[in-house]
């Protein structure tokens, strides 16, 4: 029988963040690292490095974080990121156009590699001085291309914006081989990189237990909102009735918590259980828009649901590489 508590907001077909993938909930993982940052800014520590496999959520986690940052030190708070790129013969020029373009300036690809670096440095000393903070942040993502000609130019920046009175922060955030660049440089006795941008380390992790399900699958039942102040979190729209009448996404966490087990022991993947987020929110969306459900009642998913939704994600084929 019809009932109009099954009435859900009107969204267009595909627009909705489960469909488009387009949203950040807040995990243990997250929690850590942004707890991490936030350590290393408040101690202005001069460099760290972040690293976790593809797949792990670091680049929608660098956003987040930055978020979280601004919100507890103020929306000026000086925090910049920029994306490393793969370039089999570096140069200065090109290294500084990267860098100003990343950061948003109109004039990245114009003069010579000294006007790019002058103009690069302007242009972090104004930034900086935002809200007399006279500190930086910069967050380099993919920072496992870097190269040691990137490190010594990032070294000249670091020296030119401590002698302007500027104390930076920067993170290196990228996959595990920055461990090992890290090594490579101690070993050469390369302590002028070490020393500024690897003292601390912060490994991202993946979902590690059935509680970390249960703690993510809760933001899709009440830290998640579409359309905007609509009041309808992601597990509602999905299952309005089941919604109403008290279902909530996080009780699946045992079942989906077993269904991953299920599928890492058939597919006899290696490594312990540690679930890169990306899998795990593809899983849930496979979840929701195919046996979300407008009917009334309680809403079932079913053990075998759950291992066809991880099939869906992707993770099997994924599993042995990561």
């Amino acid at each position: 029988m019809s009932h109009v508590l099954h009435l859900r907001p009107s969204v267009p077909s595909g627009t909705h963040p489960i469909e488009t993938g387009r949203y950040t909930l807040f995990t243990p993982p997250l929690g850590r690292f942004c707890d991490d940052l936030k350590n290393w800014v408040d101690n202005r520590a001069v460099g760290a490095i972040v690293t976790a496999p593809p797949r792990f959520g670091k680049s929608k986690g660098i956003r987040f974080a930055i978020d979280e940052l601004r919100a507890g030190l103020g929306a000026t708070f000086p925090v910049l990121s920029f994306s490393c790129q793969d370039h089999q013969r570096p140069t200065e020029a090109r290294f500084f156009e990267n860098l100003l373009s990343d950061f948003g300036h109109g004039f990245s690809d114009r003069g010579s590699s000294n006007a790019r670096q002058a103009r690069l440095i302007q242009f972090l000393v104004q930034q900086a001085c935002v809200g007399h903070h006279r500190r930086l942040v910069l967050i380099a993502d993919e920072a496992q291309k870097l190269q040691e000609p990137h490190y010594n130019w990032l070294v000249d920046i670091y020296n030119k914006l401590d002698r302007h009175d500027i104390t930076t922060t920067v993170v290196l955030v990228g996959q595990p081989e920055l461990i090992h660049q890290r090594a490579a440089f101690e070993k050469a006795k390369k302590m002028q990189i070490v020393g500024r941008f690897m003292v601390h380390l912060h490994e991202f992790a993946g979902l590690r237990n059935q509680k970390d399900f249960a703690y993510c699958l809760k933001g899709y039942d009440d830290e998640s909102e579409y359309p905007e102040a609509s009041g309808y979190s992601f597990t509602r729209y999905f299952f309005p009735s089941g919604f109403e009448a008290g279902w909530r996404l996080a009780g699946e966490a045992k079942v989906l918590w077993e269904a991953f087990q299920h599928v890492r022991a058939e597919a006899k993947l290696p490594g312990k259980a540690e679930i890169p987020m990306q899998y795990f929110s593809r899983t849930v969306e496979f979840a929701l828009r195919n046996y979300g459900s407008m009917d009334g009642g309680q809403p079932t998913i079913s053990l075998n649901q759950w291992k066809e939704a991880i099939e869906r994600s992707g993770y099997r084929e994924a599993g042995r590489y990561l």
